[in-house]
């Protein structure tokens, strides 16, 4: 049995992601970011649902990702783009917000909430219904 860490998550969605060709970030963009699409990884949030002598056996996992782009319709694609790579772990998305367009940057972001659930005892991730 295994707990998946924070930080072993964020990593994981992180090497997951790299398959992409966008730059990846782990905090806001800035104006010295010159890449024309950015994928930022937000800091998840883990939440034990299950536990058996005090070791978590059941676990949700939620991170936002934004996606950046000069373009609002790559901002579209590139989010089509991570979900379609987070879907081969069982993630599924379940928010959106409205696009917004960052004045600095000059960029468009989006920005999509995915949750899973983990099982520590399979150690795998488990589809939400």
């Amino acid at each position: 049995m295994k707990d998946l860490s924070i930080k072993e998550f964020s990593n994981l969605v992180y090497d997951k992601l790299n398959t992409l060709t966008y730059k990846q970030i782990l905090s806001n963009p800035t104006a010295e970011d010159k890449e024309k699409e950015i994928i930022e990884l937000h800091t998840p949030l883990k939440s034990i649902n299950k536990t058996e002598n005090a070791f978590p056996i059941l676990s949700s996992f939620q991170i936002s990702i934004t996606c950046w782009s000069e373009e609002q319709s790559k901002s579209i694609d590139m989010t089509s783009e991570v979900e379609t790579e987070l879907r081969k772990l069982n993630f599924v998305g379940s928010n959106t917000n409205p696009t917004i367009y960052d004045t600095t940057l000059q960029k468009y972001g989006i920005t999509v909430t995915f949750e899973v659930r983990y099982n520590s005892i399979t150690d795998s991730f488990q589809f939400i219904k």
